[in-house]
């Protein structure tokens, strides 16, 4: 399976290439008021308005740096009503994909109630790379914030 692999800190993550729309340079972004901290703001992507959410801030407590190699990855987010929505996810070191063999993810053995999107890990030639799941990447009351006519 091919999987685009950045990292928060120094972990390494990955998604499936296939939920990945396009790939965005860190642009300026344009702040909400009232938004949860991992929500960095919005900014303007082919005339939608995308939100953005800091993985790092979402998983580690702190900002994603604002290196050469962070970017804005844009989904497909899948909400509660059955339709998509483009979300970008700022992360950093987003340089490469890799194919991972999906058999090789395995089960990390941690309790992860806090966070589902934290899924299984893999070892490849990049070292330990934990899965992220897009579906579960948002709790139902920051997804009902950023796109409140579509939640259910």
């Amino acid at each position: 399976m091919l999987m685009l692999l950045f990292q928060l800190g120094n972990s390494r993550y990955a998604i499936p290439a296939a939920e990945v729309v396009e790939i965005a340079p860190h642009v300026n972004l344009e702040t909400i008021a009232m938004a949860p901290d991992c929500v960095r703001g919005l900014f303007n992507y082919r005339g939608l308005h995308v939100p953005v959410i800091d993985l790092h801030r979402l998983i580690n407590d702190s900002s994603c740096s604002d290196s050469f190699t962070s970017r804005i990855i844009l989904v497909n987010y899948p909400l509660a009503d059955g339709t998509r929505r483009i979300l970008g996810l700022l992360a950093e070191r987003v340089t490469e994909t890799i194919d991972i063999d999906g058999d090789s993810f395995t089960s990390t053995g941690l309790n992860m109630e806090q966070a589902p999107f934290l899924g299984d890990a893999a070892r490849c030639e990049a070292g330990l790379v934990q899965r992220i799941s897009v579906t579960e990447l948002l709790p139902e009351s920051i997804q009902s914030q950023l796109f409140p006519a579509e939640a259910g």
